[in-house]
Formats: C-alpha cells, structure tokens, sequence
C-alpha cells in the first residue's frame, strides 16, 4: 500500500474518494471491514494493498473497464454482481456511469489461516475470478448477514462474524477452483528461457522482497496469467518457488560458515530471524541453530 495509507479502509476513509464513502462498519474479532460508497462517472484506481477486497454491486449504470489483476476488459456491472481484487494488485478502474457499491475488506492473514490446508503459502489468487464479474446466491446472502450484523451491533457475537466469514472464504476458494478446473486445459506452461531468467533473478536478489509484481514484469504477462503459467511449468506458485529458494540458501550458509543466524535470514530475505526460524521449524523440522548443529556433526 501507497506509504500514505496502511489498507483499502483507510485508503478509501481518507484518500481522494473519501467524499464519496456513504457508510463505514466493522464487525468481528478479526474485523471484516465494510465501506458503502456511491461514485459517479469516472477514474476510481486504487493503490496496491494488503487484504482480498470483494465488491458487491448495489447500483451501476453504464459500463466499466477494468484490470483487478487479470487483464483489462470493459464490462457492464450489474447489480448483484461481485468483483474480487487480490491482495498486492494495484486496480485500474474507470466507470462510464455513476455506481454504487459494498466494499468486503477480508483479512488476508484470515483468508490464508482457512485455506492453509488446501492451499500452503496461499498469496492470495483466486485465479480467474479476478477477470470478471461473477454471482453467488449463498456469498450474496452471507455478505448482507454481516452487513445487518454489523449494522445491529453484532447481537450473535464474534463466533457468528468468524464462521460467516470462513464460509465466504470456503465459497471464493471453491468458485476459483471450479474456474480453473474449467481452464486448465488452455494453461501453457511459462517457456524455459523464460524461467530460466526469471530464477536467475530470484537467485540474484533473494536478499530482497521479491513480489509478483516484480516477476511478471520479467515475463511480460499480467499477474494472475503468470502466476499459473509458472505453477503449470513449476508445480508451485511464485510464492512457494521463491520461499523454498530461501530455505535452500540459508541451508547453504548454515552449512558453510559461522555466519550469525540473524545476518543469514536477511541475506536470504527473511523479515527477521523469527521468521527464518518459524519458516525452518515448519518446512524442514528443526531450527537453523539445530540444523547447523546437526549437518556439522
């Protein structure tokens, strides 16, 4: 998110549409944050930001074109129909009439918790649910719960809040596989000179913080067509790839030198050692201070 705003709530609370917010609410223990806004005509992109944002259309008159992520398309948006922006994906969005719309901020330490099972390292793509509008009768009908929950003042209590919240989660996810099942066909894999660029910078600067967006410049392709295209060539997404290159280089330097563990998950990208260590316990079974010990005899 742009240094000026921490999230899409406060974005849109503070930023150059805030005269266009009508309603704010917040409900949960992890809240889900909800913004009503009534928009006319015109350029409405918004910034890169941390969270899944679900829009849920009340009023649209006339088309929009759109990128969330997936490529630009025009399209009419109806009412009743939702539009889903990942988390990291800067949107251009530019309405040919005025609109109203339901922002549904879902945390995305919350959706990555529900779908760590099925999905580990989950980035939070949902694939082709990005690149249009779509329809749910259930997702509709647990949206307007929390919305009249949060309006209510959460009479059923957080437990309620957290279990819609997870079925609306479960619901995107099974959307999302559906449509790709449905297009796995018409996946190609990323060609191998390609690939072969793309790791030789990830080997390069595993010291920083490597986005999507940084990779799929690389390959010249839009986020969510690369992100599939480097799974249907490499059997993960860009986020496990890249992770697992970590692991590899701080197993590497472990092995080689008394560097201080603290240095070795910075110079292999880590936010702190904590997080070297957590990533360690979970993927590899041992600390790197054990580890060390271990492959020094």
């Amino acid at each position: 998110m742009s240094g000026d705003y921490s999230d899409h709530f406060d974005f849109l609370s503070r930023g150059p549409y805030a005269q266009f917010v009508i309603e704010k609410r917040s409900v949960g223990r992890r809240p889900v944050r909800m913004l009503r806004t009534a928009q006319p005509a015109g350029d409405f992109s918004d910034p890169a930001q941390p969270d899944v944002i679900l829009y849920k259309a009340l009023r649209s008159e006339g088309h929009t074109v759109r990128d969330l992520g997936a490529g630009r398309v025009r399209h009419r948006f109806r009412k009743g129909d939702f539009d889903l922006q990942g988390p990291g994906v800067a949107n251009h969005i530019v309405a040919e009439g005025s609109h109203e719309l339901i922002d549904f901020i879902l945390p995305i330490e919350a959706v990555r918790e529900v779908l760590d099972e099925r999905r580990p390292g989950f980035n939070g793509d949902f694939g082709r649910l990005h690149a249009q509008p779509f329809r749910d009768f259930f997702l509709e009908q647990l949206c307007m719960s929390l919305w009249r929950e949060s309006e209510a003042g959460n009479p059923n209590g957080n437990l309620f809040v957290e279990g819609v919240l997870v079925s609306m989660i479960a619901i995107l996810s099974s959307l999302a596989e559906r449509q790709s099942i449905a297009e796995s066909s018409s996946v190609s894999p990323m060609p191998s000179r390609t690939l072969q660029e793309i790791d030789s910078f990830i080997e390069a600067n595993l010291s920083k913080n490597l986005s999507n967006t940084d990779l799929s410049g690389l390959a010249c392709l839009p986020q969510l067509r690369f992100t599939r295209a480097f799974k249907a060539a490499t059997g993960r997404t860009p986020h496990q790839y890249v992770l697992a290159r970590r692991i590899s280089r701080a197993q590497e330097l472990l092995a080689a030198g008394d560097m201080p563990i603290v240095e070795i998950a910075y110079a292999c990208g880590f936010a702190s050692q904590s997080h070297m260590t957590d990533v360690f316990r979970q993927k590899i079974g041992v600390t790197p201070g054990r580890y060390r010990k271990e492959v020094r005899g």
